[in-house]
């Protein structure tokens, strides 16, 4: 009887190693897989609320602008990391063509505006309440950046935790000479 329960412990540990093993090596799906192989993809229909209310975001209203679409959360460290990033570039590229929009996924409201008033956010932020929306995107974590152009196309990079300064400004001056 001891070798069987020694054997059937083997066999869950065995499979939750591969289940960890899978989890770990998949890469991501939808929008990001294809834009992370270079591809420049039709961006999918995205209609979000906004946090605190008002018209929904909908992203087939900002053709002819450069879209800056950052999945984030209240909690994640990296999206904390990347704040002052998002902040000034909002501020550098507004006016011009380009709109930065948050979308928070899976936080309460306090929480998200907890963020927001800490973060100095200065763009606006939609909500992604089920997470459903960024799924749809690929998205497997937080924070990931994706640019939509002028012709409604994701295009590359897409970028998996902080952006750095340079690679989003370089990512906004290629969209907008696209």
């Amino acid at each position: 009887m001891r070798i069987v329960r020694v054997l059937a412990v083997a066999v869950v540990l065995a499979l939750l190693g591969l289940l960890v093993w899978d989890m770990t090596h998949r890469g991501p799906g939808g929008i990001a897989a294809k834009v992370d192989k270079g591809q420049t993809v039709a961006a999918p229909a995205l209609t979000l609320p906004r946090l605190g209310g008002g018209r929904p975001f909908d992203l087939a209203a900002y053709r002819g602008k450069v879209v800056v679409l950052n999945f984030w959360a209240s909690w994640c460290v990296d999206c904390k990391l990347e704040a002052k990033t998002l902040h000034d570039a909002a501020a550098r590229w507004s006016g011009k063509g380009v709109v930065l929009i948050g979308v928070d996924g899976t936080d309460l409201s306090s929480a998200a505006r907890s963020y927001m008033t800490h973060y100095d956010v200065n763009y606006p932020v939609v909500r992604d309440n089920d997470g459903s929306k960024g799924r749809s995107w690929g998205v497997t974590g937080f924070p990931e950046t994706f640019i939509v152009d002028k012709t409604g196309h994701v295009i590359p990079p897409h970028v998996n935790g902080p952006i750095p300064a340079a690679t989003l400004n370089s990512a906004i001056e290629q969209a907008l000479r696209s």
